[in-house]
This record gives C-alpha cells, sequence and structure tokens, in this order.
C-alpha cells in the first residue's frame, strides 16, 4: 500500500528537521532515507561565490 499524503508530510517534516525516525515500516523508512540523502546531496553541491 503507497503512502499518503499526510504520511509523506511528516515523514517530510521529521527528516528536514534532524529529527530520529522510529517506524518499522520498510516504506516510511525507505522515504525517510530518500529525503535525507537528497538534503546531504543539496549541501554538498551548494553554489560558490566566486
Amino acid at each position: 500500500m503507497p503512502l499518503s499524503s499526510y504520511r509523506m508530510h511528516i515523514i517530510y517534516l521529521v527528516a528536514t528537521m534532524n529529527y530520529g525516525f522510529g517506524s518499522d515500516d520498510s516504506e516510511e523508512l525507505a522515504y525517510y532515507n530518500k529525503i535525507r540523502t537528497e538534503m546531504n546531496d543539496m549541501k554538498k553541491t551548494q553554489l560558490k561565490k566566486g
């Protein structure tokens, strides 16, 4: 069963605020990890002022 938009929103908030996520659902954990890796990638590729 796919995640509801409400659940995706809650997971997004948890990930962006750097909170831990304690769920046993593999689909929720996968979405949480996807958001975290995207945020880390954005931090690494910041625009350099030149």
